[in-house]
């Protein structure tokens, strides 16, 4: 009777000790998965900022005729739109935050308040732009998206076009 209740303990203890063997396979098999996936996913978070700034660079080229490709005109034309309401955006934050009533200049980028005087903003370190700066009554009008640009500028304060003169 001994010997059947060791023959038993010993093939539990084995069923048992490949149960573990077989759990650690397992382990080992989703450990390197998770390996995988995560050079996978740094893979692909680099080549997406790779092709945002392609994506830049060609809108730039396109923004200023040196690539002709009517879908891609389309697409850009489009961003175009964005870039102004982006820039219109901008320019009501700075003519808010000229106010007299204001302490200070808000930061367009982040929303920190700057001294008045302030170039830089103290949060995020972007340009502080002044009301002044942001309007321009005279000059020329944009070819690409139709904002008055000031006499002095080479390229258009809303979207980048270099201005010809």
């Amino acid at each position: 009777m001994s010997t059947n209740l060791q023959s038993k303990l010993g093939e539990g203890l084995s069923k048992f000790q490949g149960g573990i063997e077989q759990g650690k396979l397992k382990l080992q098999t989703v450990q390197e998965i998770n390996k995988v996936k995560k050079e996978i996913h740094d893979v692909s978070v680099k080549k997406s900022k790779i092709l945002l700034e392609t994506g830049q660079k060609v809108y730039m080229k396109i923004r200023n005729r040196e690539i002709q490709d009517p879908e891609l005109m389309e697409l850009t034309s489009k961003l175009t739109e964005l870039d102004q309401a982006i820039f219109e955006g901008n320019k009501k934050i700075a003519e808010l935050s000229s106010r007299p009533d204001q302490e200070g200049a808000i930061c367009p980028s982040c929303q920190t308040p700057n001294e008045m005087d302030a170039k830089f903003c103290g949060g995020c370190g972007a340009k502080v732009e002044k009301a002044a700066e942001a309007e321009s009554d005279s000059g020329e009008v944009c070819a690409s998206c139709s904002e008055r640009v000031s006499p002095d500028a080479n390229y258009c304060h809303c979207c980048g076009t270099k201005v010809s003169k």
